[in-house]
């Protein structure tokens, strides 16, 4: 419908195309009831204005069913609007199960999103003031046509929001907080993406491409094949992968992998971090925790907001001022990825600077390997 009306985006998500057709319903109503109201007021100022200054106005003590009828009905087309309204809020926050994620940070002035597979995007931002490393990655979010993909935000300074209005969508951008929502693109195409948050001086350079191309052209995208849609550039790692070079650097080995010293399986320093992910945590003062990414971010940034049932509070609490919002995504996508006997051992070479993933064999009597 609104692909000939000149301002207003086309519809190429799901989620579009289930809050279209209730923008374009309230849009009626409120135009009908507005000319409604306004003709009425015009017929009875005409019809019932004064004919004469003569005599006083007849005392009218209304109609009880006339009230009821202008309140009730109101009331039940607003309970319309809020009802369909609850059904789209709905499938927009709830997000599939065992789909793609992609992290992106908001920093001031642009957006860098990591896919899972080490591919990395730099949408906005002024070139002049990236690195030559980041001025490679420049681009846009590429997402596969007719697949759902969930995408986990955080800012790494000031608020923030990413709206994409082709996708008739926008959340909020919170320091120190994950937020996620889901994409579904339902069209081919090139689509505007707009910080609708002031953050500040440059913020008009907040602004990008999101675009959507047949699943074929995405997966060579995440090769590093962009052409048109993306930097040409070789992936250079998973998150995850560069989350367990974090974590070597900053020796969490000698706490939570297996042959660190006294932290082995049979005596451990801190709780096993192996298959942590998605568990129901119990905490110290009988309450519980699901670890999710959020848990997981500040178990690293604030450990003792909430120690693990059977543990005492001895992790440092300075990594904050160690690591970026990045690498503390990384280090959460390192833990996520974790499986049982998936650690690798701190004795393990350190990996090769370029990322590139490898295979890790263990030794005899260690927990097993990795990449």
């Amino acid at each position: 419908m609104n692909a000939s009306l000149p301002g207003i985006p086309v519809s190429a998500s799901e989620v579009g195309d289930l809050f279209e057709p209730l923008f374009w319903y309230i849009v009626a109503v409120t135009a009908g009831g507005t000319l409604l109201v306004g003709a009425l007021l015009t017929v009875f100022c005409v019809q019932y204005r004064r004919q004469n200054t003569t005599g006083s106005t007849p005392r009218i003590l209304g109609s009880h069913r006339l009230e009821l009828f202008w309140t009730i009905t109101p009331l039940m087309i607003f309970l319309t609007f809020y009802a369909w309204g609850v059904y789209i809020y709905d499938r927009a926050v709830q997000v599939p199960n065992d789909i793609p994620e992609i992290f992106v940070i908001g920093k001031q002035w642009m957006w860098k999103a990591q896919y899972p597979n080490g591919q990395r995007v730099i949408i906005g931002g002024n070139p002049a003031n990236m690195s030559e490393e980041d001025q490679k990655h420049i681009g846009a979010l590429v997402l596969p046509l007719g697949k759902p993909v969930k995408v986990t935000f955080i800012s790494e300074d000031v608020i923030h929001d990413f709206g994409v209005p082709a996708f008739r969508q926008k959340i909020d951008v919170i320091p120190g907080r994950y937020v996620s929502t889901w994409y579904h693109p339902t069209k081919l195409g090139e689509f505007h993406v707009f910080c609708d948050q002031y953050c500040g001086t440059w913020h008009s350079l907040m602004v990008g491409k999101i675009h959507v191309v047949p699943p074929a052209e995405f997966e060579q995208f995440l090769e590093g094949k962009g052409g048109a849609h993306g930097s040409e550039n070789p992936v250079d790692g998973s998150p995850a992968f560069k989350g367990w070079q974090h974590f070597q650097r900053l020796q969490c080995q000698k706490c939570h992998v297996p042959n660190a010293g006294a932290g082995t399986r049979e005596h451990p320093q801190a709780p096993t971090l192996e298959g942590l992910f998605g568990r129901t945590v119990p905490l110290k003062g009988g309450t519980s925790v699901v670890a999710d990414d959020q848990y997981l971010r500040e178990s690293v940034v604030n450990p003792r907001a909430k120690v693990v049932e059977g543990w005492e509070p001895i992790m440092p609490g300075n990594y904050r001022d160690q690591v970026t919002e990045e690498e503390l995504r990384d280090l959460v996508a390192y833990i996520k990825w974790l499986k049982p006997g998936q650690m690798i051992p701190p004795n393990d070479k350190a990996p090769s600077l370029n990322g590139a993933p490898r295979e890790t064999k263990p030794e005899s009597g260690s927990a097993g390997g990795g990449k």
